[in-house]
């Protein structure tokens, strides 16, 4: 039996359904394999059904769509592969994956990591999918050098975020000395781009969110107490202001943003949205107008100078003051350059 036939019929036992489940039938299951890139023909599953009635402990009865099957042991414990789909994500989520989790979850992922590889190696339609696809993240690709959590910090905060415990850190921000020593209630963790945050409250304000820099935190240690949720908060609502963006005014509510763009700008918002109530309309032959309600931040500044002369900012009106202040502080070092 070749590795490809294994591979279906392992693929097969995952999809038919454990008794009292209502049977899946032949031309559902024809169609999942095919969804799974298995290059095989309904009448060879057909015949495969037959062969595992057996050793697989099937079972077949008449369904209102069909002849359908059915099974009375549950093959969750015995094929612990992974499914053609399932094997691509994993693979092309590889690098961040290993980057975001700490040591102990990766090694774990690593073993799911290398079945994936296994099941792409072998014959099947997405085998080929890792030389013709490559992910490349939103600007310019960078390779982190800087200084990082060591492993044993970064498992406490990971453990005190999943188990809700208060946890004890010394922190040494930017512009101080010394570190600074803070009892904290860990409600979540951003990661973006190259930097994670510990979303969190202090022992002194409960009910004032704050974000720590994975990078500044020198210790951690849990502290084994229940967090104190913040009343009314939402993890959802909080990462919905883009904490991690550096607001252009304090106490930031969201506002109408106002652009024009053109060119490459304008086909980036064709297919993308900088809001979920964008709204374009073209004005002229050259020039269309972007309307859409965020918090200003400093990405959202420098989004608009990365696309340089195809976008200007219309409003508000000091989101337009700052781009423009930016540009002609850029200028002015430009200016004795030769």
């Amino acid at each position: 039996m070749s590795k490809s036939t294994t591979l279906r019929h392992l693929e097969m036992l995952r999809k038919i359904p454990l008794s009292p489940g209502n049977p899946i039938t032949t031309t559902a299951l024809h169609q999942h394999l095919m969804d799974e890139g298995f290059d095989v023909s309904k009448r060879t599953v057909e015949r495969d059904l037959i062969k595992l009635t057996d050793i697989g402990g099937l079972y077949s009865e008449d369904t209102a769509e069909g002849y359908g099957w059915g099974c009375i042991q549950n093959h969750t414990s015995k094929f612990k592969g992974i499914q053609p789909t399932e094997a691509l994500m994993l693979i092309l989520s590889e690098k961040l994956l290993l980057k975001v989790m700490p040591s102990e979850y990766a090694t774990r992922a690593e073993v799911r990591i290398a079945d994936a590889k296994c099941t792409l190696n072998s014959d099947n339609a997405y085998s080929k999918w890792q030389e013709k696809l490559q992910v490349i993240s939103d600007g310019y690709p960078l390779i982190n050098n800087s200084k990082f959590i060591s492993e044993s910090e970064r498992k406490v905060i990971y453990d005190c975020v999943l188990n809700e415990n208060q946890i004890k850190i010394t922190y040494q921000a930017k512009d101080k000395n010394d570190a600074l020593h803070y009892c904290l209630n860990p409600l979540g963790i951003i990661i973006r781009g190259q930097s994670h945050y510990l979303v969190a409250t202090t022992k002194n304000s409960p009910e004032k969110p704050r974000l720590f820099l994975f990078h500044r935190i020198n210790t951690a240690v849990n502290n084994y107490t229940d967090v104190e949720v913040p009343r009314s908060f939402t993890l959802q609502e909080y990462f919905a202001k883009n904490p991690s963006g550096w607001l252009l005014k304090t106490n930031s509510e969201i506002e109408l943003v106002e652009l024009k763009v053109k060119g490459f700008a304008l086909d980036t918002l064709i297919n993308n949205q900088l809001a979920d109530d964008q709204q374009l309309v073209q004005t002229s032959a050259e020039w269309t107008n972007v309307k859409f309600s965020c918090i200003p931040t400093y990405d959202l500044v420098a989004w608009i100078l990365r696309y340089g002369a195809d976008v200007i900012c219309v409003a508000p009106v000091y989101l337009k003051h700052k781009v423009i202040k930016v540009l002609q502080q850029s200028l002015e070092q430009y200016k004795y350059i030769k």
